[in-house]
Formats: C-alpha cells, sequence, structure tokens
C-alpha cells in the first residue's frame, strides 16, 4: 500500500514539509511526498469537463500529480494558516481533487491525516485543519487524525521584524524585542506534536495492513 504526503508550504524544508515526512516514514508504508509549490498548478475552473471520464482538461502540472493520487490509498496533507485560513496551495489542490467526484467518487475509502501548521495561540492550525478534514469527508474518505502544531510568523526571517511598526515580533514579544534563535520554532522540539502525529502513523499503518 502506499501513501501520498502532500505539503502546501511554499517555504523550503518547512515545519509542515517535516512534519508531513516524519508520519509518512513512522507508518512504515511506501510513499511518495510532493511538495505544491513545486508544480504549475492553477484553481479549478468549473468547466465540468471532468464529469463524464473524472479527467481534469486543464494542461498544467496536475497530470504529473494525479497519478500519484489515483495510486495512493491514503493521504497525509499538510496545510499552513496565512490570515487564519487555509493556504492556497492546499486549497488549490482539494479543489482540483473534485475531477475525481463525479458519479465515481474515486478516492472514496481512503484514509486521511489531517495536518496544519499555524501561529501559536491564534486558532489558525485548527481551522485549516478543519478545512482539510471537511474535504475529506466531503469526498467520502476516512480521517484517521488531526494534528496541529506551531510554526512561526513571517516577520522572524523577513528582515524588517525588529524595526517594522505592524511586525508580529512586537506585537508577541513586545516593541523592544530583538530577534533570537529561541523565538523560532521547530516541529521536532514539539513532543506533544511528535507523540500525536507518530501514533496517528500507526493507525494508518495498521488501517492500510
Amino acid at each position: 500500500m502506499k501513501i501520498l504526503g502532500i505539503s502546501g508550504s511554499p517555504v523550503k524544508n518547512s515545519n509542515t514539509d517535516r512534519l508531513v515526512k516524519m508520519i509518512l516514514e513512522k507508518t512504515g508504508a511506501e510513499y511518495d511526498f510532493i511538495k505544491l509549490s513545486d508544480y504549475d498548478l492553477h484553481p479549478c475552473q468549473a468547466c465540468l469537463g471532468c464529469v463524464t471520464d473524472n479527467v481534469c482538461k486543464q494542461k498544467d502540472d496536475w497530470q504529473k500529480i494525479e497519478p500519484l493520487i489515483l495510486e495512493a490509498q491514503g493521504f497525509v496533507i499538510g496545510s499552513y494558516a496565512p490570515y487564519n485560513v487555509i493556504d492556497a496551495n492546499t486549497k488549490m489542490f482539494m479543489e482540483r481533487m473534485y475531477s475525481f467526484r463525479h458519479q465515481n467518487l474515486l478516492n472514496k475509502g481512503k484514509f486521511v491525516i489531517a495536518t496544519a501548521v499555524g501561529v501559536k495561540g491564534s486558532g489558525s492550525g485548527e481551522t485549516a485543519v478543519d478545512q482539510v478534514s471537511y474535504f475529506a469527508r466531503l469526498e467520502e474518505m476516512n480521517v484517521i487524525g488531526r494534528v496541529t502544531a506551531d510554526g512561526n510568523v513571517t516577520c522572524l526571517s523577513c528582515g524588517l521584524g525588529e524595526v517594522c511598526e505592524i511586525s508580529d515580533v512586537k506585537r508577541m514579544y513586545g516593541s523592544d524585542a530583538k530577534i533570537t534563535s529561541d523565538m523560532f520554532t521547530k516541529i521536532e522540539e514539539q513532543e506533544n506534536v511528535i507523540s500525536e502525529a507518530y501514533g496517528q502513523a500507526l493507525e494508518m499503518a495498521d488501517r492500510l495492513n
């Protein structure tokens, strides 16, 4: 059985990427991993060209991803939450999955672990996970579990975080805050998250077997 991991984060080697990969590896199953920002993908155009054959008619990199989706028996979908909503890449991925829905529900019965990385205390991770879970249930997939983790505000890395008047660094740490390495959050340091993620990975392995 093969599992497909999907990351909606455009950040290189992001917390989202690493969380998805941790879960994939812990299952012990064969897997593929795709980072959506590496592909030229467009939103669904609602053209309904996929109604009769479940094949999207847009010509972009979806044709590279499509076989991996159809082959997989389980998904680990990793999103993040800018502006407290699901990221554009993950949203676009879910929209394009609509081509598999018509008449046949080609992903029905497959297993899903929904994950999201958000800013601590904002509730954004929970919002994104809710949206992924809702999508999966509409496709009649089985949501095994949900994992949310803390991520980093972009103001820590943009170069102006200490001086910008609307910086989240100032909001979170005080008006005179200086950026230090301990302000950056790493998924590997979130023991409760890793424990939950590994438990769900083992649950997926059991289900697939």
